[in-house]
């Protein structure tokens, strides 16, 4: 079987105007010229870094709509982002802010369904999108996974054990804050649904999978933002489940073997924000302009 067949890789011959866009944004570098001046699909090994890498560049660079890849039709595709994007992003990244009071209701499903399904465009290392990703999207669910692990946690601390991170003193900095801004919940920061990005472990020599499922944390942060829902990205809830309630880690159903570093705990805020901060990055900021 040919790439061009395993790809489904299709020019359409009416529409391409050979101008080459294609075939200089192949991240795998499969694609070249036919005798016709149109591009090709050259045979490769596998995909990834030994052929194609799925990125679907080509189709989504063609200027014709000519190329379609993998089934995918380029009339099909979401349409870019309005040029007024970047003032949008700017009062995102000002507004957005670790939620840590919810309301007990779960989410609209059809708003957890649109930030999952884009999340499948979040970049991985190689475009490997390794990354799984699970949800608990019902507020039921996460109490009891809640319940179990922060029985285990409050019996371990009183035998003043933690996990790797904490001590008394930060312990007791959280059971305080359970009093106001945490509600009872030190654990999850009440919150109702969680969201977990994790990827097989492949050693300490190759921690792409790291990187991956922090990208993807950091990624599906920003698109529950922008839905209007509050969010807090957490390491010590993973550090309970990892390291003290393995029981509790086990009713989320992921792997034993699977990377799980940080938990993203998301729902709809308690308390509404009405404006952004103003934070200043004096001294952490390095730029080298020609003046």
């Amino acid at each position: 079987m040919g790439m061009e067949t395993k790809t489904r890789f299709r020019v359409d011959l009416d529409k391409c105007i050979k101008c080459g866009r294609c075939i200089n944004t192949c991240s795998g570098m499969v694609l070249e010229y036919g005798e016709d001046g149109c591009p090709r699909m050259k045979e490769f090994e596998r995909f990834g870094w030994r052929g194609c890498w799925r990125c679907q560049h080509c189709l989504a660079v063609c200027p014709q709509g000519a190329i379609s890849i993998f089934g995918k039709e380029p009339e099909d595709s979401l349409p870019l982002p309005p040029e007024e994007m970047g003032e949008y992003m700017e009062e995102l990244l000002a507004s957005r802010r670790s939620c840590r009071r919810y309301l007990d209701q779960n989410v609209d499903p059809e708003i957890i369904d649109r930030i999952i399904a884009a999340m499948e465009a979040a970049p991985t290392g190689g475009n490997s999108s390794s990354v799984q990703y699970t949800v608990i999207d019902d507020k039921d669910r996460v109490k009891a996974i809640r319940d179990k692990a922060y029985a285990v946690m409050e019996a371990k601390a009183k035998r003043h054990e933690y996990t790797h991170s904490f001590s008394d003193f930060y312990y007791k900095k959280m059971k305080e804050s359970e009093k106001t801004v945490r509600r009872d919940d030190m654990l999850f920061c009440g919150a109702p649904h969680l969201f977990i990005a994790h990827d097989k472990y492949t050693g300490k020599w190759a921690e792409d999978y790291k990187v991956n499922c922090i990208i993807a944390t950091a990624y599906f942060e920003l698109i529950a933002n922008a839905f209007g829902l509050g969010t807090v990205i957490m390491s010590y809830p993973a550090e309970v489940l990892n390291e003290l309630a393995p029981e509790a880690r086990e009713m989320l159903h992921i792997p034993k073997d699977h990377y799980t570093g940080l938990i993203v705990g998301f729902g709809y805020p308690e308390i509404p924000y009405a404006r952004g901060v103003q934070k200043e990055r004096p001294g952490k900021i390095h730029r080298y302009t020609q003046r």
